[in-house]
């Protein structure tokens, strides 16, 4: 009589289990010194900054060297634990760590400039553009969960250390365009990342309904009870995680002296059309009605006339 998948361990298992991964160790020791040292050249270096970047390093280090990753292979619930450790905290804590910031600014002469223009290429550009991560975060999410990739995983180490790498590098991207305030061309606005976030989150939660839902026959390696619960955890605790992560975008755009109240190029040109529309002024598309006094003046005098207009009908 065949035997059917191996339930889960238990959490108690998978929380006091170690297995030191040396190579990983030794890379994030390497990174945490190179951070550690290029905050204490730097002069001025926020503290908070440092306290990110040690974070997301015990972060890795707990990924890769506990239960999790242990029993990540085996089990589907212990294998979405590392998805979101690896696509969602460790990538923000790293993000908030401004890694790319604190390097810019240890570099000098022509690494300077060969950084800057690497920054500004084409190929720059389209990486950090946010409909890229946006479709590469969604695609990973999406083909690692709702296709035969997990069984195929099932029989090969290599392929589960590959994903893990896939998580990491779709995390990284998403999160450094979505909240970072770091070094990259053409941030968009808050608002848009908003946008981002919010259809980030769409993608976990169609995915996390899914598993909850799928029948024995979807994952036959894997116990129906821990995909089951691996689909709760990334609807419930993926969208908690990332609802945290939005108020702390939320705070940063407050505390962004630099920041208009600014909703992105879609509504940009939507108030200017009005403007137009309104007035007979037609604008040459450059720039925006904040930084045009006159063209201010204007538009709030429009607004003024408009909500006089909704009174008087009353």
């Amino acid at each position: 009589m065949p035997m059917g998948p191996t339930p889960g361990p238990a959490w108690a298992d998978v929380f006091t289990t170690w297995s030191p991964a040396w190579g990983v160790n030794v890379a994030l020791v390497v990174l945490g010194v190179l951070y550690l040292v290029g905050a204490s050249r730097h002069g001025a270096w926020p503290v908070r900054r440092t306290a990110s970047m040690l974070a997301a390093l015990a972060c890795a280090v707990v990924t890769w060297n506990s239960g999790i990753a242990v029993f990540g292979h085996a089990a589907f619930a212990v294998h979405m634990v590392m998805h979101l450790m690896l696509i969602m905290v460790v990538p923000a804590f790293w993000v908030a760590a401004h890694p790319l910031q604190l390097l810019r600014s240890s570099l000098r002469g022509r690494a300077a400039a060969g950084f800057d223009a690497a920054l500004e290429s084409r190929t720059a550009r389209a990486v950090f553009f946010p409909g890229t991560v946006l479709v590469f975060y969604a695609l990973v999410v999406v083909l690692t969960h709702l296709t035969g990739f997990m069984e195929t995983m099932a029989a090969s180490t290599a392929l589960h250390y590959s994903e893990q790498a896939l998580y990491l590098v779709a995390g990284l991207l998403f999160f450094h365009v979505a909240i970072g305030v770091d070094t990259i061309p053409r941030r968009p606005a808050y608002f848009s990342r908003y946008v981002l976030m919010a259809f980030a989150m769409g993608v976990d939660t169609l995915v996390g309904v899914v598993l909850m839902q799928a029948p024995a026959t979807m994952f036959p390696s894997y116990d129906l009870e821990g995909v089951h619960l691996g689909g709760a955890l990334m609807w419930v605790v993926g969208d908690a995680l990332m609802m945290v992560i939005m108020v702390m975008l939320g705070r940063l755009w407050v505390s962004d002296t630099s920041a208009k109240i600014d909703f992105g190029p879609w509504l940009e040109s939507a108030r200017s059309a009005a403007y137009t529309d309104q007035t007979g002024d037609a604008r040459d598309g450059t720039g925006d009605l904040d930084e045009d006094d006159d063209a201010l003046a204007a538009y709030n005098r429009m607004l003024g006339r408009l909500e006089r207009g909704e009174q008087s009908h009353h």
